[in-house]
């Protein structure tokens, strides 16, 4: 089955869990000889290839002991951002949005943008 967004959480853990079970026996690995190589205790496999929740860290570790670490790039690239980014993070935090200080006219203030003449109009 493919994994989407149409599937629950939990038949997605499913799914994982009979990938990592085939990924296993592929390998020719017993639950055994998985602990061994990653460090990870055999009642957390256990629940990984029932689907169960895992932590990320154990996940880690399992995927090292078959070699697989390098498919993560896969599941999340690195992703550079763009100084146009950058600005579309900061405007949609308010750090553009926020208030401009207004300065107030000076009083005995000589002239403004109407009062104005170009010296050819005088």
């Amino acid at each position: 089955m493919r994994i989407d967004n149409l599937q629950s959480d939990v038949q997605i853990l499913k799914e994982l869990g009979e990938r990592l079970k085939k990924l296993r026996l592929r390998s020719k690995m017993t639950q055994a000889e998985l602990c061994a190589a990653s460090g990870v205790g055999k009642s957390t496999i256990e629940r990984a290839e029932q689907g169960e929740s895992i932590q990320l860290l154990n996940l880690i570790k399992i995927m090292r002991a078959f070699n697989k670490l390098s498919q993560v790039d896969l599941l999340f690239p690195v992703y550079e951002l763009s100084p146009m980014d950058y600005l579309t993070i900061a405007e949609s935090k308010g750090g553009f949005d926020n208030p401009k200080r207004v300065y107030k006219k000076r009083s005995g203030s000589v002239s403004s943008d109407s009062d104005f003449i170009w010296g050819e109009d005088k």
